[in-house]
């Protein structure tokens, strides 16, 4: 634990946040949404995980109250109107429950987008490479693919027709309130990691320009951040071994002993000769004198 100062006093915070737990906690939480239908137990059980492993980050990771405070706010914007509909299904008028439910994504979206920005400036600028880092960069990539769900989702709500699912593999759209269906997010997870990871299996393709657009993009962004993470990586390591393998900065000047120092051995030499005088000429001397 450290400490860091402020106006109000010292605040412990962590200065090395665990990863592994994070990451454990998250594909918990994915295979949780996916294996599930949605606004069933499990399914909702795999939502709050994820919001919680999200909110855990913000504590683990920065060392800011005001950080802290703006990722539990985003996350509460986020979990509670999932939650109202989730016990109370259909009970909102449509518009109102369409209003209530893009203002949710729209809190998800920021919410999940602001924990991978504090989470990757961690990353990015690390200067060694251990085994936590590598666990860190992993949890960019799997936050990623949810931050993807959670657009796709938000396409979804205006344009339902904008991606196309198999009706023979998937089932149908969810109704989350009066008159409003919507696909649940287990089904946007699977196709966001599928995007990813550039698989493409073929059961879930675009079908509208904006949502070919994204979906591009989150392939790209896929294929970059793992190669860009991998230069990293070894870009440190080895600036880590120069470093070490750099010697220590000796003395410039030359020593007295030095083969190549002539003037330095002449010197020490008449230093040698004006300090040991003769003790017989110095008596005799002497002897003269009186």
């Amino acid at each position: 634990m450290s400490k860091i100062s402020t106006n109000s006093g010292s605040v412990p915070m962590r200065k090395e946040p665990n990863y592994l737990y994070l990451v454990i906690s998250l594909l918990i939480a994915v295979v949780l949404i996916t294996s599930a239908p949605p606004l069933k137990p499990l399914g909702i059980l795999g939502v709050f995980t994820g919001a919680l492993s999200l909110m855990a980050t913000a504590y683990i990771v920065t060392e800011r109250r005001l950080h802290v405070l703006l990722a539990a706010v985003l996350g509460a914007a986020a979990l509670l109107p999932f939650a109202w509909f989730s016990i109370h299904p259909g009970a909102l008028a449509p518009r109102l429950a369409n209003g209530i439910y893009a203002a949710n994504l729209v809190f998800w979206l920021l919410f999940t987008f602001y924990i991978v920005l504090i989470v990757f400036r961690g990353i990015i600028t690390a200067r060694s490479i251990r085994s936590n880092e590598i666990y860190g960069a992993i949890y960019v990539y799997l936050l990623i693919g949810v931050l993807f769900a959670q657009a796709y989702q938000l396409l979804l709500a205006g344009y339902p027709d904008a991606l196309y699912f198999d009706p023979g593999r998937f089932s149908a759209p969810q109704m989350i309130g009066s008159g409003l269906y919507t696909r649940g997010a287990g089904d946007l997870v699977y196709y966001s990691f599928v995007t990813l990871g550039t698989v493409g299996y073929g059961d879930v393709t675009p079908s509208s320009p904006l949502a070919r657009s994204l979906s591009l993009i989150e392939a790209v962004i896929g294929i970059m951040y793992v190669a860009t993470m991998i230069a990293r990586f070894v870009s440190i390591q080895i600036s880590g071994e120069r470093r070490g393998a750099e010697p220590e900065h000796a003395d410039p000047r030359p020593s007295p002993d030095s083969p190549g120092n002539h003037s330095g051995v002449k010197r020490a030499a008449g230093d040698r000769v004006e300090g040991n005088e003769d003790p017989a000429s110095t008596g005799s001397s002497g002897c003269g004198l009186s």
